[in-house]
C-alpha cells in the first residue's frame, strides 16, 4: 500500500532520474533524492504530490514556483538546476545539500546557542530579503526548511507555497497554505501574506531554536491558531530561563500582531537579535577578578646565617630589621672595661670635691654649680 507521501516511487525511474529516497514533504510536493542520469550527479528532485496533479489551480502555483525560485540568486536558497514536465508530472530539479535541517537539530540537540541560532537566521532572513526584492513571499518559514551544511552554512527551501504578493493565502477548497505553528495572524484570517508574514514566521523560527520549543506549544491546531491571534508573543526568558532578557524585546515586536508594528524586513529582525546577542554576552561576561593580595612571606631573623636557604620566596615588601651590631673582638673589650673605669674615678673624685666645698662654705669655691653670686656694691670706707 502507498504512503500519502507517494512513497510508491521509490525505487523508480522518472524521465532520467533514479529517486533513491524521499528526503522531505513540501506544502504541494515531494521532495527525492534522485541520482541524475544525464548529468551524472546526484540532485534534490520535487514532484508534485500525486493527489493535487489534478488540480489545475495547484498546477499552476507549482509552475510559478519553479520560476520564481529559479531566478533567485541569493546564495542561501537552493539554486535551481531545472523544471518543467515528464510525463504530465511537474518537477524541479535542485542542489542537493547533504545536511540536517533545523528541527533535526532540536530534535537531537534542543536548544541551539544564542550565537549560532542568530547566525542561522541571518543567513535565512538573507534569503529573504532577496525573495522580497522579487516579488516572493515564501510562506512557509520553519525549522523543517533550513537546512545545515557541515559548517553551518544555512539554505531556505521549499518555496512549494511560495506566491507572488497580490494573490490571496487561502485557496479556492479554504486550505490554509502553511505551517500553523509559525504563521501570521493575518494570514490565519484569511488575510493576504507579505513580506512582513514571513518575518513573524522567522521570529517564531527564531524563538523555538532559542528555547527549543515552538512559540505556542500545542497538539490542538485550533489552540495554535488562537494563541497567534490572542496571545501575547512568549517571553524566551521566562521559557528558557538561561536567555538574556534581551531576546524577549526582540520576539515581541517581530510576533507583534500588526503587521506594521514588526519589524520592516528580515534583515532587520537578525540584526535586532545580533544586538541582542551581543547585549547578552556583555552581560554574561565575567567580572575582573579581584587583585589578590601579596602572599605572605616569612620574616627572616637577623641571625639566620643563610636566608636563602629557606627557599627562593619573594622579596619583602619593607626593609628587613638592621642587623645586630658586630660583635667586639677579645682585643677591644679589655680597653672599653678600663675606659668605663676610668670614667667612673673621675666621676667619684669629681663628687668628693663638691661635697668637701659645701662643707667649708666657701664662696670662692670654683667647684660650686650654683650659678654667679649677685655683685653688691661696697659699703663705703670709713676712712672716707
Amino acid at each position: 500500500m502507498g504512503s500519502p507521501y507517494g512513497a510508491t516511487r521509490l525505487g523508480t525511474r522518472f524521465g532520467p532520474y533514479d529517486l533513491r529516497e524521499l528526503i522531505g514533504m513540501g506544502g504541494m510536493g515531494e521532495v527525492y533524492r534522485a541520482y541524475d542520469t544525464v548529468k551524472e550527479r546526484m540532485v534534490a528532485i520535487k514532484l508534485l504530490r500525486a493527489d493535487m496533479a489534478a488540480d489545475s489551480s495547484f498546477q499552476q502555483r507549482f509552475r510559478r514556483e519553479s520560476r520564481m525560485a529559479a531566478r533567485l540568486q541569493n546564495p542561501h536558497v537552493i539554486p535551481v538546476h531545472d523544471f518543467g514536465e515528464i510525463d504530465g508530472v511537474l518537477f524541479i530539479d535542485m542542489r542537493l545539500v547533504e545536511g540536517p535541517s533545523v528541527k533535526e537539530e532540536l530534535r537531537v540537540n534542543g536548544a541551539l546557542p544564542p550565537a549560532r541560532t542568530v547566525s542561522i537566521v541571518a543567513q535565512v532572513a538573507a534569503a529573504l530579503d532577496a525573495a522580497h526584492a522579487n516579488g516572493l513571499v515564501h510562506r512557509d518559514i520553519k525549522p523543517e526548511n533550513v537546512l545545515l551544511t557541515a559548517d553551518d552554512f544555512a539554505y531556505l527551501v521549499d518555496f512549494g507555497i511560495a506566491h507572488g504578493g497580490g494573490e490571496a493565502s487561502v485557496t479556492s477548497t479554504g486550505l490554509v497554505i502553511g505551517s500553523c505553528a509559525y504563521m501570521a495572524p493575518e494570514r490565519i484570517n484569511g488575510g493576504r501574506g507579505g513580506p512582513a508574514s514571513d518575518v513573524y514566521s522567522l521570529t517564531c523560527l527564531l524563538y523555538e531554536a532559542l528555547t527549543g520549543r515552538a512559540p505556542f506549544a500545542s497538539g490542538d491546531l485550533r489552540a495554535i491558531m488562537g494563541a497567534h491571534l490572542f496571545s501575547p508573543p512568549p517571553l524566551p526568558s521566562t521559557t528558557h530561563p538561561a536567555l538574556s532578557p534581551a531576546f524577549d524585546d526582540v520576539i515581541a515586536r517581530g510576533m507583534a500582531k500588526d503587521p506594521a508594528d514588526r519589524y520592516r524586513s528580515a534583515g532587520e529582525l537578525a540584526r535586532a537579535a545580533t544586538a541582542a546577542t551581543a547585549a547578552a554576552s556583555r552581560t554574561d561576561a565575567p567580572h575582573p577578578a579581584p587583585i589578590p593580595s601579596p602572599p605572605h612571606t616569612r620574616q627572616f631573623s637577623g641571625t639566620d646565617p643563610n636566608p636563602a636557604a629557606s627557599g627562593p620566596g619573594p622579596r619583602l615588601p619593607f626593609p628587613a630589621p638592621p642587623a645586630s651590631p658586630p660583635r667586639t673582638t677579645s682585643r677591644t673589650a679589655p680597653i672599653l672595661v678600663i675606659v668605663i673605669a676610668v670614667m667612673f674615678a673621675v666621676a667619684a673624685l669629681l663628687a668628693a670635691v663638691l661635697v668637701s666645698g659645701n662643707d667649708t662654705g666657701d664662696p670662692e669655691s670654683p667647684t660650686r654649680l650654683a650659678g654667679p653670686t649677685p655683685t653688691t656694691s661696697a659699703a663705703p670706707s670709713s676712712s672716707q
